[in-house]
């Protein structure tokens, strides 16, 4: 089983037409998670209760990223409008290499088939700023997922 580190993993957010921004000085990142609701299909006869699956609640995320202001200006507009977009985490290249910059066209990341990648739409729900004695200021984006995530391995 291959194991992919997180060296060069890199992270991009839509914010243009046909515009993406690397979101810099990540930390730790998640993908938005979800559980299926539970419909009850039981019934008076049955013996035990009985579930099927229903639709599937997106759940959030959080990415941890050492605050900067100039660079995370996007973010935070992001924020403030609380607009959908897209999410793209890139595997990387290799050993020393990070994978190349995506595409955009009509506000959507290109397929993506050179370095295994996952993909989501989501909103930024949160981006709180956190300072403590002797360390930099890190920012903590919660993002709100809205439907599938969709993941892509290397072809």
């Amino acid at each position: 089983m291959a194991s992919t580190k997180t060296k060069h993993t890199t992270i991009y957010v839509v914010t243009g037409a046909t515009e993406a921004t690397k979101i810099v000085g990540v930390r730790q990142a998640g993908v938005p998670d979800g559980q299926a609701s539970q419909i009850d299909v039981s019934s008076w006869d049955d013996d035990f209760d009985k579930f099927t699956s229903g639709r599937k609640s997106t759940g959030s995320a959080t990415i941890e990223v050492i605050h900067d202001t100039a660079a995370h200006e996007k973010l935070e507009a992001l924020y403030q409008s609380g607009e959908e977009t897209e999410f793209l985490i890139l595997a990387p290249a290799s050993e020393s290499a990070a994978a190349t910059a995506p595409t955009v066209a009509a506000s959507a990341f290109a397929a993506v088939t050179s370095v295994d990648n996952v993909k989501f739409r989501g909103y930024v729900a949160n981006y709180a700023v956190s300072m403590a004695d002797n360390d930099v200021w890190r920012s903590t984006l919660t993002v709100q997922g809205t439907g599938p995530r969709v993941f892509t391995a290397k072809a």
